[in-house]
């Protein structure tokens, strides 16, 4: 399982907070690791008083974690 949170915590969360600004053009960011805020809905977003979405790290790691996994599976279809 150590394994599995190093990915979600540190490959999949980096890479979200790299890619979900500049897919949605600004329109969702990511929150910081160590913070616990409150008040996410059930898909992990929250908006702020500017009307941009806000999107827990728990939620963040899992998204990136998901993109590498579907990149790997692109790849292993292409050879």
């Amino acid at each position: 399982m150590a394994i599995l949170d190093f990915i979600v915590d540190m490959v999949g969360y980096t890479t979200s907070r790299v890619l979900l600004p500049i897919l949605t053009f600004q329109k969702v960011r990511v929150d910081a690791l160590a913070r616990e805020q409150r008040g996410f809905n059930w898909l992990g977003l929250k908006r702020l008083s500017d009307g941009t979405l806000l999107c827990d790290a728990t939620s963040a790691g899992w998204i990136g974690t998901f993109f590498w996994a579907f990149v790997l599976i692109a790849i292993v279809a292409m050879i």
